[in-house]
């Protein structure tokens, strides 16, 4: 899970690096947003062969094509070969997340669950953290390539490890036909709605007719998926699920969840750079507030669900917490000193740690055993789709915010985000200054956008049902 997690924000300080290496900063986003893609297509998948063939089996497989995809990643000549080979990595990825929950589930007791989630919670935030400054060191030092390197001599140790599992034999059930219409409806209705949030206002205008008809096609898509997967036996989306409150609502949650967490550490490194000119180095470090707030904050939610009993209150809490820090950046961020910015993130980040472990036990407790794996898959199908749809929404409000700049400036950001935070050296102080200040503006909204969205996943954490132990 170490691995998979970290490697969802090990990129967020090198994009920028890796955009001007490679071409094309204005597109480095599907980097991130291909590996989501194909984590949350995924999930589900990995649940339903994991219930059926064994989940330790099923992790070994899904840490195997992680690897080799990883070494793909390293030795990518283009963006569009580096892209491909990010989605390769997410089906392994999006497999090594909801097996190891799944796992958790398997082998821990209900009301023990709370404290190993807590302790995966941890993990994840660890990850989150070490991701970004991992990554800023490699990419600095060594080269961005080395960022997906790394992953070669972790995936030989982690499938040593994993090797050690003990194994439980699945249930018995009958024949499984994979749902393969399903899959691929899916496929396209998810990819269909990234292309419409990264695009919408920037490659295609809000007048365009290409706008809407591809609103349309995606809206199309996602109403035949719900219907055929309503009559699969074996479907990708776990629709039967997914209709009951005690797993629709935590599922809703951490996709808010999903969307801020991403957003806030993918961007926030971009704006250092871009923004205020800070090193490789510098921009990852200053993402240590959040993510280590959260490896706190999620160990503590998981001890404190064991003791009590008491499940939803904690990421209503949370969230409601990530809203006001969120909006308060989003006020202050103009004027604001770093020393603010990093209590306002790292406050962020306490909020967000709140949220995964009380939901997760949440969603174990409702669906039992025998679907298990299928209740897992849809929240990590929910964490991933959030996560993309958060990084492209986001990206969209960047990059149609640089679009309407003012003649002279839209330029200069131009070829910045063409070839990186390099260039900014090679500007006069007036240019530095004009971007600065426009990217000021920029996060303003973005700030404003993302706490939005924890204030949602607010509202939405007070109707989720209490679940029974």
């Amino acid at each position: 899970m170490f691995l998979a997690a970290a490697d969802q924000t090990i990129l967020a300080s090198a994009l920028p690096t890796i955009g001007s290496g490679l071409g094309g900063l204005e597109y480095v986003s599907w980097v991130v947003v291909a590996y989501l893609l194909a984590a949350t297509i995924a999930a589900p998948l990995y649940g339903h062969l994991g219930d059926r063939f064994g989940r330790k089996r099923m992790l070994l497989i899904a840490l195997s094509v992680f690897t080799v995809a990883s070494a793909a990643c390293a030795a990518a000549p283009t963006l569009l070969t580096l892209v491909v080979a990010r989605a390769v990595q997410g089906l392994g990825g999006g497999g090594l997340m909801t097996l190891a929950q799944a796992l958790i589930g398997e082998h821990v007791p209900p009301r023990e669950r709370g404290r190993f989630q807590g302790y995966f919670a941890a993990v994840f935030a660890l990850a989150s953290m070490s991701g970004p400054i991992l990554g800023a060191y490699l990419t600095e030092h060594i080269g961005w390539r080395s960022v997906f390197a790394i992953n070669l001599p972790l995936g030989v140790l982690a499938a040593l490890l994993a090797r050690r599992i003990p194994y439980l034999a699945p249930a018995p059930r009958g024949s499984y036909q994979p749902d393969v219409v399903g899959t691929l409806l899916f496929c396209l209705a998810t990819l269909g709605l990234l292309v419409t949030l990264s695009s919408m206002g920037h490659g295609l205008p809000f007048d365009s007719w290409r706008l809407y008809a591809l609103i349309a096609i995606v809206t199309a898509c996602y109403v035949v998926l719900y219907v055929w997967e309503r009559r699969s036996d074996h479907p990708v989306i776990p629709v039967r699920l997914l209709q009951r409150p005690e797993i629709a609502r935590p599922n809703a949650v951490v996709i808010c969840f999903a969307a801020a967490l991403f957003a806030s550490v993918l961007y926030l490194p971009l704006y250092l750079q871009i923004g205020h000119g800070l090193g490789i180095g510098a921009s990852g470090t200053l993402l240590l507030p959040i993510t280590l707030s959260m490896v706190t904050a999620a160990t503590f939610t998981g001890r404190l669900v064991s003791r009590t009993g008491k499940v939803t209150i904690f990421p209503m809490i949370g969230l409601t917490l990530a809203t006001s820090a969120l909006i308060a950046l989003g006020v202050t961020i103009t004027f604001a000193s770093i020393a603010l910015v990093l209590f306002l993130t790292g406050i962020t980040g306490v909020g967000l740690g709140m949220v995964m472990p009380p939901m997760q036990v949440a969603v174990q407790q409702a669906a039992g055993r025998e679907s298990l794996g299928a209740a897992i898959g849809s929240m990590s199908l929910c964490r991933s789709i959030g996560g993309a749809i958060g990084v492209a929404m986001i990206g969209a409000i960047i990059f149609l915010s640089i679009g309407r700049a003012d003649g002279a400036l839209e330029a200069v950001l131009q070829r910045v985000m063409g070839q990186g935070p390099e260039y900014l050296h090679q500007l006069s102080a007036v240019d530095r200054t004009a971007i600065s200040e426009h990217l000021d503006r920029t996060f303003q909204i973005v700030f404003f956008t993302i706490g939005a969205i924890t204030g949602t996943g607010a509202l939405l954490a007070t109707t989720v049902p209490k679940p029974k132990f």
